[in-house]
């Protein structure tokens, strides 16, 4: 005789659940595309998307999720949002969120999570502090409780979302106990706090110390890059040079005041000791930006200004600090200013004299990387690059200009994970479809970093995005092999086999083509961008690195 198991029907449903309610205030702030596998947790938050206008993306792994969040919110400027399950879902997507929260990419994980007390029963998912796991990782974590306001609690995360709820970009969680995701959800108004203003003493303070130095430096980081015109204003009324950090590239595009180096450089580090004013906007002044040699000798900068929405980056006793975004106070300062004039501050030259010698620099291979990168943006001068952790992309972060803001981004910083480009120009390309702009993506990845995500190919092959992904095949970890041997350490354990690439595109319906030529890459780019599906452009670093 069969045995059939007998399920419990569900109960009746409310009219709107917590779950659908949630999904009808994304809408109303603007969201319009989700990341996230499904689960038996999460139901009630599908019950509420079937039928809302928000686009639903799968990848093969949470891990992936966070990854496309970051992309999105990178050019588009809204947050990445993600839907995960209790436990599991959470420590999936937790190498995510900190990769956002290292680069202040705003990213909303939504998670469900076990009723408080049920943590030692053996539930589903169960884990013993789902909420103090996820607190190291994000600016702030929200709960909402069986008492407390829906409206009150999105007010909040979005809140912290845009900077406002306590000054710092980067991951929000909101986590829904599962019996609170399926109660009925009253309606109710709900406030919104708005962005502190600009402090009018602390800005006049500033430009009364700019307008009396002469030779000013700008440091511009992620925090500028949607102020792209105004610091090219500034640059200009000040004859300054601008050095951009990793996330700041592009935002003088091939400007004369423009010096797309690591502050880690010398030369870059003398510019910045003989400047008598520094104006920093919107960097924290990270170690993998102003000391990624870390041997501690990054000068001491003379009137420092920094301008940041992060109260902790302008607390220092030796410097003025404007609580503000970047956008916002450069308008109110810039009319406050005096021009500069040029032949006293040789902004110009001392920008192009910077520019040459931290290129001489640059080791050799670090030096012919930089040219094949400028061989994608003259090939594509629009195209969006997407970094992985791998050697072309630590060439790139050494120096590298970049076409446009936000058009240089990569996990070779900050947290530093591998795995994020593949899964990240997905969120990218999918993104510049939200804002109607058709860039091309192209994803440059090591063969080691690609097969920490390599199913999700599949997830940008399932949405038809045109996206290049260039694989630079140095058969392993190439970046470790070469710091092993530089420490004087015999390699282990960096030469894992990559996969047959041709095999891997024809698995996952890609096409497939590998760069023999130096001189083929343009017609291949320029080709590929043409396309309406993903490809993969293998490069052999030994072959390639021979013809720079």
């Amino acid at each position: 005789m069969n045995q059939h198991t007998s399920y419990p029907k569900s109960p009746a449903t409310p009219q709107i659940t917590t779950g659908q309610r949630l999904i009808k205030l994304l809408e109303d702030y603007g969201v319009d595309t989700v990341f996230g596998i499904p689960g038996v947790h999460t139901l009630e938050l599908y019950r509420g998307l079937a039928n809302s206008s928000i686009k639903h993306i799968t990848p093969r792994h949470e891990q992936g999720a966070g990854f496309m969040a970051d992309g999105y919110a990178r050019v588009t400027g809204k947050p990445g949002v993600c839907f995960v399950i209790t436990g599991p879902g959470l420590t999936n997507i937790a190498t995510a969120m900190g990769q956002a929260l290292a680069d202040r990419i705003p990213m909303l994980v939504i998670s469900t999570v076990n009723p408080r007390g049920s943590e030692t029963f053996g539930c589903l998912h169960a884990m013993p502090d789902q909420q103090a796991m996820m607190r190291p990782l994000t600016v702030s974590t929200f709960e909402l409780a069986e008492s407390d306001c829906l409206e009150a609690t999105m007010a909040q995360v979005f809140a912290s979302l845009s900077g406002a709820y306590n000054g710092r970009l980067g991951t929000v969680h909101l986590q829904i106990p599962l019996h609170v995701m399926g109660q009925a959800a009253p309606v109710a108004k709900a406030s919104f706090a708005a962005p502190l203003p600009a402090s009018t003493m602390q800005l006049k303070a500033a430009a009364q110390l700019i307008n009396s130095h002469t030779r000013i430096v700008i440091l511009a980081g992620g925090g500028a890059s949607r102020a792209q015109a105004l610091v090219q204003n500034l640059a200009s009324k000040l004859d300054a040079p601008v050095v951009t950090t990793i996330n700041g590239r592009g935002l003088m595009a091939q400007l004369p005041l423009s010096v797309p180096a690591s502050p880690s450089l010398e030369a870059v580090r003398s510019l910045l000791a003989q400047a008598d004013c520094v104006i920093a906007l919107g960097t924290e002044m990270g170690q993998t930006d102003y000391d990624m040699y870390v041997n501690g000798q990054f000068p001491s900068l003379n009137n420092l200004i920094r301008i940041d929405i992060d109260p902790q980056a302008i607390q220092a006793a030796n410097q003025i600090g404007v609580l503000a975004d970047v956008a916002k106070a450069l308008n109110a300062l810039l009319p406050m200013l005096e021009q500069k004039q040029a032949a006293l501050s040789q902004g110009e030259l001392r920008a192009q004299t910077t520019r040459k010698q931290a290129f001489v620099e640059l080791p050799d291979n670090y030096q012919k990387q930089h040219n094949f990168l400028q061989c994608i943006t003259q090939a594509l001068p629009n195209a969006i690059i997407v970094g992985d952790s791998t050697q072309p992309i630590y060439a790139g972060n050494s120096y590298f200009e970049a076409t446009a803001a936000g058009s240089w981004f990569n996990s070779a910083t900050g947290f530093g994970t591998l795995g994020y480009a593949v899964p990240a120009a997905i969120g990218a390309a999918l993104g510049h479809q939200s804002i109607n702009s058709q860039k091309p993506i192209v994803a440059i990845t090591g063969d080691g970093g690609l097969q920490f995500c390599l199913a999700e190919l599949a997830t940008a092959k399932d949405c038809d995005l045109p996206i290049i992904y260039l694989v630079w095949n140095n058969q392993g970890y190439g970046e470790i092999e070469s710091s092993m041997l530089a420490a004087g350490i015999t390699p282990v354990g960096v030469s894992p086999k990559p996969p047959q690439l041709d095999a891997l595109a024809q698995a996952y319906g890609l096409q497939y083509q590998r760069l023999n030529q130096l001189h083929d890459l343009t017609a291949l780019l320029q080709q590929s961008a043409q396309g309406s599906s993903p490809v993969i452009i293998e490069v052999d670093q030994q072959e390639i690195m021979a013809q720079l």
